[in-house]
């Protein structure tokens, strides 16, 4: 069943409320997530692409920290299942026409995306948070492998997750990209990474 839930974790002097949307109930704080994540990517200087905005809602569950109702920063899994596709298997390999792509043929595995936080040390506080509230829901979950993408110039992001032990996947080891989705103005590729229980771990331990 589709929900709202809340958590609240306290870091320095602030409190920091994380919230969850499981699903597709709560269809208006479902949009303007997904707006702040919009907005996020377009003042990074990220295109829009028609591939890379594929509805994943009813395999999604959201993460975001307000403040005075202003949200600070927001991430996404979605669970792969038979019938959908998660983005790894939307995105293209790079250098290989015809146009090629993954399939995941896995069961029990997710993947993590959707990173997105204002250029502030409040919002890199809750995103911080919301690291560690995501890898504790893959652990309740128990994933047995969770996936995601990264853009290899992102170095905060990048160092978040190799610090964790996240490696760059095997299984998936080309770079990738979304036809028409765009770093100012230049092509934009990713990394596929794997995310294992031991990652996963220390991210709920160790980040901060």
């Amino acid at each position: 069943m589709s929900q709202i839930t809340t958590k609240t974790h306290t870091q320095t002097k602030e409190k920091y409320e994380v919230k969850t949307i499981v699903g597709l109930e709560s269809l208006e704080e479902l949009k303007k997530v997904k707006d702040f994540v919009s907005k996020v990517y377009t003042e990074s200087g990220y295109s829009h692409s028609s591939w890379k905005n594929i509805n994943y809602d009813p395999w999604s569950t959201w993460f975001y920290v307000e403040d005075s109702n202003e949200i600070l920063a927001a991430m996404r899994i979605i669970e792969k299942k038979p019938e959908n596709v998660i983005p790894l298997e939307v995105a293209v390999v790079w250098g290989q026409p015809p146009l090629k792509q993954y399939k995941v043929k896995e069961e029990n595995v997710a993947d993590w995306n959707s990173v997105s936080f204002l250029p502030t040390s409040k919002s890199g506080r809750a995103c911080t948070i919301l690291f560690k509230s995501v890898a504790k829901h893959c652990l309740d979950k128990n994933y047995s492998m969770v996936y995601g993408m990264y853009n290899p110039d992102s170095k905060g992001i990048e160092r978040i997750y190799f610090r964790a032990g996240v490696s760059h996947s095997q299984k998936y080891p080309d770079l990738m990209y979304f036809p028409g989705f765009y770093l100012n103005g230049e092509f934009c590729q990713f990394r596929v990474i794997e995310i294992r229980k031991e990652s996963l771990q220390k991210i709920t331990s160790y980040i901060g």
